[in-house]
């Protein structure tokens, strides 16, 4: 069982430890999600879509996919966003 320390779980290294995972362009990817979205939220679509791919190319591509829908869900709810 994971117990929160650097290592442990990819998501916990790319947000809490602030440790280099998939590449500078997808961990930031992965923060502005965290930003948009619960910890339940970002927990479910992290197991479904991500998981421990070692694959940067794919984590890129759907963490992108996320980004832009979380977006567009807060432009729709009234949110402010920069462009």
């Amino acid at each position: 069982m994971a117990n929160g320390k650097p290592g442990d779980h990819p998501l916990t290294d790319i947000l809490v430890h602030k440790r280099k995972v998939y590449g500078r362009e997808a961990d930031d990817l992965v923060r502005k999600i965290a930003e948009l979205c619960s910890h339940r939220e970002l927990d479910e679509w992290w197991s479904r879509e991500i998981g421990w791919s070692p694959d940067s190319d794919s984590v890129i591509g759907k963490s992108q996919r996320r980004l832009d829908e979380l977006l567009q869900r807060a432009r729709d709810g009234g949110w402010e966003i920069p462009q």
